[in-house]
């Protein structure tokens, strides 16, 4: 009885994934609909869909990341909104990080742009943790330690917070620990230590942590902030 179930629920996945990767082909020309509010609800609608497992792998097995990637410059913010939302939420799972990967060096452009509003910029940062978690080295060639540690000075707790956590990811290997160095960012994640946001403190640590590892952490620690 077992094993019928399981084969039940088996052949459910696999009827469930190949339906939705029928839905998310059919979604290319849609996201490129003129009118903004189509864009919203339909990135808003590819969101609900990824919240489940089955929907992500869809998805991460689709062509549709591009086209998902292009909204990021849209002038809705709606659009950019959800947009981010679903890579965010792709990005949760290792086969989605390493999907969204390939997309690193968009987001990175985006991370130089400066110019997006505080959520999008959290998600933004979140997602590149996820991705560099995986695999840190698209992150670090698109000149990810000195751009995201411009972040740590940000006005915003929640967008100080995520450029500290792309960089406990960013300073694993031996070139991140570097630039961390090279950059002078461990003064300013000493600082760090003694903000009123724990999450901060936390992630400011775990940056610090990974660096010292190597001989030019400590002393670069007595470097005066900028």
């Amino acid at each position: 009885m077992l094993e019928t179930l399981t084969q039940r629920h088996v052949n459910f996945r696999f009827r469930s994934q190949v339906r939705l990767k029928g839905f998310f082909k059919d979604l290319h020309v849609v996201l490129k609909d003129e009118d903004s509010s189509v864009r919203a609800k339909t990135c808003e609608l590819i969101h609900l869909v990824t919240n489940h497992s089955i929907g992500r792998m869809a998805l991460v097995s689709s062509s549709l990341l591009p086209s998902l990637s292009d909204l990021l410059d849209d002038p809705s913010s709606s659009c950019r909104r959800n947009a981010h939302l679903v890579l965010n939420s792709l990005a949760q799972l290792p086969a989605g990080a390493d999907a969204v990967l390939k997309l690193v060096p968009k987001l990175m452009l985006k991370v130089r742009e400066m110019q997006q509003e505080e959520e999008e910029e959290v998600l933004l940062l979140s997602t590149l943790t996820s991705c560099s978690r995986l695999d840190p080295r698209p992150t670090l060639v698109s000149g990810g330690i000195p751009l995201i540690g411009q972040r740590l000075s940000h006005c915003s707790r929640d967008v100080c917070r995520e450029a500290a956590a792309v960089l406990i990811a960013l300073s694993v290997p031996e070139d991140g620990k570097r630039q961390v160095c090279e950059e002078q960012l461990l003064p300013v994640l000493m600082d760090l230590l003694q903000d009123g946001d724990v999450e901060v403190q936390t992630n400011a640590a775990g940056v610090i942590m990974n660096t010292v590892i190597i001989t030019t952490g400590p002393s670069s620690c007595l470097v005066p902030s900028r």
